[in-house]
């Protein structure tokens, strides 16, 4: 049987490619084809090129001697591209490289005979042809979007559309967890506290953070056809004022440092308990795991700590003796729940930069809705506001923020107590990663070392502790217990 690679390919992430993929296993099953490829291209514009890098790899396979035929369900899977000699070269190449392309509606596509070159001419002009079509179809309808003022594009979380098909009106679905969620943003909770607290992940709160409409009442609309760009202005009703939106995003703003990078690693998708997979094994450096289950008689195993090893492998070193996991947990549980120490804040302490922000966001919703207002009266009266802001903006005297780590309120025993096992974790993990936290026994009895002295004292276990989204602790010497 020859080889033989399956291109698929369709233009929008909503359509579905698994037609194709039926067709060309029965075509190849009765022609005598073993498919060992399967090229899926989904939500990739053939009139766009978007497909020509996949191609470029299908060359390289051809050459390589993988396989020798390409199939195809029509040749408009393959290219739909105006420039009819880009659609040439590419077929050039695969021939050059060795291999075939079929098209299953088009039999004769492709093929190096004068009618099979006149048919995949013809054909090509008719995939061009075709785009261009489906372009000048889908301009008519965005031009009455456009002509309507309607919505066009992506929305973020609680924001939706609804209406006829070409005037589709944007609104918020649940203005108060909107206003909730700048609130929250703006005191500085994370992105994760917040995203728990309402089933989203941290990229969508961000996303609905940063979507001015919530503040401005106008989306930006626009669509491109021939090389031009047309956009338009869709009116909404504003969730929470420019002073919230803008407090919201500069928390954003300050929190984007290179610090908060994905450093990577492997997380504990089901962790025992908040302290598994934390403390080092004193033996093989390793990872220390709780270990739990049940007896054969079916009671609860008690917990201890064992060496699993460490990265990949996951083998203990048998070195370690395991011990009851309880008495460390409550050893940790008295250190974090005794300490009285203030959590920290990355915070503005001096300045008024911040009233210049608030300004120019002000401004910037006046300016995005003087477009999308008709009335007189309301239009003069924008005019003036924009007027007395622009004119507060220009005396404006800026006196520099800075920034520091100043007390939130809360301490790290109220931070401890109140938090789950997630909170836990994390502040366990800061620990060791900041002043080193392990495990060793002192006359037989377990002990938490934090710091470097091995007999437990945590005199040399001194400056700060960062717990991410911006918060930490500082314990200096004097202070330690």
């Amino acid at each position: 049987m020859s080889l033989a690679a399956a291109f698929v390919r369709v233009s929008t992430g909503s359509q579905d490619e698994s037609s194709q993929v039926k067709v060309i296993d029965r075509y190849a099953q009765e022609h005598g084809f073993t498919v060992v490829k399967t090229v899926r291209l989904k939500g990739y514009s053939a009139s766009k090129g978007m497909q020509e890098p996949a191609l470029r790899e299908v060359i390289a396979d051809i050459q390589r001697g993988d396989y020798s035929t390409l199939i195809v369900t029509e040749s408009s899977r393959l290219d739909r591209r105006e420039d009819l000699d880009a659609q040439a070269e590419i077929l050039l190449a695969i021939r050059s490289a060795g291999g075939d392309v079929i098209s299953i509606a088009e039999p004769t596509f492709g093929k190096s005979d004068f009618a099979g070159r006149v048919v995949t001419l013809v054909t090509q002009y008719g995939n061009a042809e075709k785009s261009k079509n489906v372009q000048r179809t889908t301009y008519r309808g965005m031009s009455m979007i456009r002509d309507n003022n309607a919505f066009k594009g992506v929305l973020p979380s609680f924001w939706a559309a609804r209406g006829r098909r070409h005037a589709k009106q944007a609104y918020c679905t649940d203005p108060q967890a909107v206003a909730d969620i700048y609130e929250r943003i703006a005191k500085e909770e994370s992105l994760s506290s917040v995203g728990r607290t309402y089933d989203l992940y941290p990229a969508s709160i961000k996303t609905l953070i940063r979507f001015a409409a919530n503040h401005t009442g106008i989306v930006e609309c626009s669509h491109t056809y021939e090389g031009v760009t047309e956009t338009w202005t869709h009116e909404v009703t504003p969730v929470v004022d420019s002073a919230l939106w803008w407090r919201a995003n500069k928390v954003l703003d300050t929190n984007r440092t290179s610090a908060r990078a994905n450093r990577g690693g492997r997380p504990v998708a089901s962790p025992t308990n908040w302290l598994s997979g934390i403390l080092p094994c004193p033996e093989c450096g390793g990872k220390l795991y709780i270990a739990t289950g049940l007896t054969p008689a079916g009671n609860p195993r008690t917990p201890k700590l064992t060496c699993i090893g460490k990265g990949k492998k996951r083998l203990s070193c048998r070195r370690f003796q395991r011990c009851e996991a309880k008495p460390v947990i409550q050893l940790v549980e008295t250190w974090f729940g005794n300490d009285t120490t203030d959590i920290l804040a990355f915070q503005r302490v001096a300045g008024n930069a911040h009233e210049l922000d608030a300004l120019k966001a002000e401004l910037l919703k006046i300016q995005a809705r003087l477009s999308a207002t008709e009335d007189d009266d309301e239009l003069d009266a924008m005019v003036a506001d924009r007027k007395a802001i622009k004119a507060r903006i220009e005396k404006f005297v800026i006196v520099p923020d800075s920034y520091d780590y100043a007390p939130t309120g809360q301490t790290v025993a109220e931070m401890w107590t109140r938090g789950d096992d997630t909170v836990k974790r994390r502040m366990v993990q800061a620990v060791r990663d900041s002043w080193g936290l392990s495990l060793v026994v002192h006359e037989g009895e377990p002990r938490i070392v934090i710091g470097t002295d091995p007999t437990g004292a945590t005199g040399e276990a001194d400056g700060i502790v960062d717990l991410g989204d911006g918060l930490c602790f500082r314990r200096r010497t004097s202070q330690a217990a």
